[in-house]
């Protein structure tokens, strides 16, 4: 059976790890622009794009870690054999049944046979599935405004409202004009650490968000 108090404290701590390390380099880095960037940006726009990469490296990474911690925590209820089926809650199910209806959709009998044998193995043969964190938690390598706010839709947490757009906006085309080898070295200081400051907001908060997800959902497998 599940130990609920030892699986919770031990998703508790390697979340607190990630937001500690993701927060400290991003510290770092902003400590790093306060003492290189005072000399003109063209002289350090390696510095720059660098930044920029980092900044938005450490914006996917927090998400993608925390959804899969919570997605973890789900797979390891479904994996519980005292709790049956038919008690899963609609949410849990949803996010469970999502990939597999869109492989049914797919356009070519070899990707839909393999959407129908997972269904056979779950009603016949009462193969325990896991929640695909790879296909729930797909950011599309740009996560951008809208992108986000379709996964926190998946996971039933309130969607940023459009105050949030301009700066998500704005870190994504950064970086991918970076990314796509463009100098890209006339960003100002203050953009990019409002794109810091952003960025360890955002962590913080979503990080809360995910372990009070995870102690509700416990609360009512737990018995």
């Amino acid at each position: 059976m599940l130990d609920f108090d030892k699986t919770l404290e031990k998703l508790e701590d390697n979340l607190t790890q990630d937001i500690t390390w993701r927060t400290q380099e991003l510290v770092n880095l902003q400590n790093e622009i306060d003492t290189k960037f005072q000399i003109d940006n063209q002289e350090v726009s390696f510095l720059v794009r660098g930044a920029i990469a980092l900044i938005y490296a450490h914006w996917e990474g927090s998400i993608k870690t925390q959804l899969s911690a919570y997605v973890k925590f789900l797979n390891m209820l479904l994996k519980n054999e005292y709790i049956e089926l038919k008690d899963y809650d609609n949410d849990m199910l949803d996010l469970l049944f999502t990939p597999i209806i869109q492989t049914l959709r797919q356009n070519t009998k070899e990707k839909r046979l393999k959407g129908i044998e997972q269904f056979k193995a779950l009603y016949f043969e009462q193969v325990i599935l896991e929640i695909d964190s790879k296909e729930i938690i797909n950011t599309k390598s740009n996560l951008s405004f809208e992108v986000l706010n379709s996964l926190l839709e998946k996971f039933q947490i309130e969607k940023l409202d459009s105050s949030n757009k301009v700066i998500i906006e704005k870190l994504l085309k950064n970086r991918n004009a970076i990314a796509h080898g463009e100098k890209r070295y006339t960003i100002i200081t203050q953009t990019i650490k409002d794109d810091i400051e952003y960025n360890i907001k955002k962590i913080d908060e979503f990080i809360k968000i995910i372990k009070q997800k995870i102690l509700l959902k416990a609360e009512d497998y737990r018995n």
